[in-house]
């Protein structure tokens, strides 16, 4: 110890301080009676600012493809690309997996069909592949449409892939996230669990949306308005 420490510390005893004050008393009082309130403008702010950024860029193509790249939509993704992928043709139903009796499918993939009512009983058949993804052909608006169901992983069992003539759209089905594809043609491919994984090209449009614990997929040359109809009737 130097000559200055020991000078501070036999000055110590020497010095008067004020009485200490209780503030504990009153740093309680103030946090319980003048909390701040939550700044829910700035949020509300944020949030909106957010969207319109979102907006923005679903407005631009460039933009758009980048965010539906890593748009995933449990179990599905859209990928943008400038020329489609070699697809072959199928019927409504082909590639889709042996028929079997609906009660029959129902068993095989380990869940109950999410269907539309239907005033005739509904069909009585389903196709499934690999055990997997289940799908029916139900009339609708006096066309036929394909619904096909999976149970909803992270891992990506659809793929579809749009040039810039389709368009996708985020949409809402009862509070469940989804995607509208519309266009000319897009092309589907099975990537992950299936057995066919050549892509197969689509004529017709496209509704996907998460279901309860399922992933939904209706195709057909529906409208928009008339597949959202139907994706919502459908428990």
């Amino acid at each position: 110890m130097n000559e200055l420490e020991r000078r501070l510390l036999a000055l110590g005893p020497e010095l008067e301080l004020p009485p200490e004050r209780d503030v504990a008393a009153a740093v309680v009082a103030r946090l319980e009676n003048g909390r701040r309130p939550f700044p829910w403008h700035r949020v509300a702010t944020a949030l909106a600012i957010v969207a319109v950024a979102v907006g923005a860029a679903f407005a631009v193509p460039q933009a758009r493809s980048t965010i539906l790249r890593w748009f995933h939509l449990r179990g599905a993704t859209i990928e943008r690309v400038e020329t489609l992928p070699p697809a072959v043709k199928r019927s409504q139903a082909g590639g889709l997996g042996r028929p079997s009796p609906l009660a029959e499918a129902e068993r095989i993939v380990g869940f109950d069909l999410a269907l539309p009512p239907f005033e005739d009983g509904g069909p009585k058949r389903a196709y499934v592949l690999d055990g997997v993804l289940a799908s029916v052909i139900v009339e609708a608006h006096g066309r036929s449409v394909l619904l096909s169901e999976f149970r909803s992983s992270d891992l990506d069992f659809l793929k579809k892939v749009t040039d810039g003539e389709t368009s996708v759209e985020p949409v809402r089905i009862d509070g469940d996230p989804g995607l509208w594809v519309e266009g000319p043609r897009h092309a589907l491919i099975y990537p992950g669990g299936f057995s066919e994984r050549r892509p197969i090209l689509i004529h017709g449009n496209v509704l996907l949306w998460v279901h309860g614990d399922l992933t939904l997929r209706l195709e057909g040359k529906l409208a928009k308005a008339q597949a959202l109809r139907l994706a919502r009737a459908i428990r």
